[in-house]
């Protein structure tokens, strides 16, 4: 009799179990997978680098479930913004594809301004201004030349530096170290691990923001003679 009775028990549990579950869980699953809300969707094609419009993108209606958190749905947080990647027809907007700029700020100036970045090699480390230079810094690049020439009959050199006006203020965009690690990161290192000699500060590279006829410039003083660094100013950037 008490089996029976716990059967009877057992069962209506059950049934009462099956009855919330069916009225009370299962409306609020399905309603919230049958709810929706408005994103946006590129309607084209959309290159990197594209200043994003409104003709770019359309609102359209989904289902809001399994739809990730990040999903932009507000037009006006986008408009005026750059398209960071390729974004293709029909894709949905996130953060991660839009920014202020393609890549950063820096770069995104040097291409508006039509500007090349040009690597130059420092010979010694007077050169390149000891451990001094840093990105942002205006220099003018000397040249050290060393030609031989004819003296009465006799060969002898001729040694001269010659600073060009193309090659005044030029603004410095990074410093590298004979690893090509960036030489700020670098001291900051060394600042923090106590100066360890196993890094090292002194530049081996100096890459120079240029206009195109600095950039032949350059290369052509490069492989004449030897460059020198002179120091002008501290960019803006670094509070000066």
């Amino acid at each position: 009799m008490k089996i029976l009775k716990n059967r009877i028990f057992l069962s209506i549990l059950c049934i009462v179990l099956a009855g919330a579950i069916s009225f009370l869980l299962l409306p609020k699953f399905y309603g919230g997978k049958s709810a929706t809300v408005m994103v946006l969707r590129a309607a084209e094609d959309i290159p990197a680098g594209t200043k994003i419009q409104s003709k770019y993108f359309a609102e359209v209606e989904v289902g809001k479930y399994g739809l990730p958190d990040n999903i932009i749905n507000d037009k006006n947080s986008i408009i005026g913004k750059i398209a960071k990647t390729y974004i293709a027809k029909g894709d949905y907007l996130f953060p991660q594809k839009i920014g202020n700029f393609v890549t950063d700020e820096q770069l995104d100036r040097i291409v508006k301004d039509n500007k090349r970045l040009v690597t130059v090699s420092v010979p010694s480390i007077a050169a390149g201004l000891s451990s001094h230079l840093k990105s942002g810094d205006f220099v003018t690049v000397a040249v050290f030349l060393n030609q031989k020439e004819n003296l009465n009959t006799e060969q002898g050199t001729s040694s001269k530096v010659m600073v060009y006006p193309e090659l005044k203020s030029l603004e410095v965009y990074s410093v590298e170290n004979s690893r090509t690690q960036s030489t700020e990161q670098v001291r900051e290192q060394q600042q923090a691990d106590n100066k360890s000699p196993a890094l090292d500060p002194v530049p081996k590279t100096v890459t120079l923001i240029v206009t195109e006829a600095q950039a032949v410039k350059l290369i052509e003083a490069e492989y004449t003679g030897k460059l020198h660094f002179i120091f002008e100013k501290r960019g803006l950037g670094d509070g000066q």
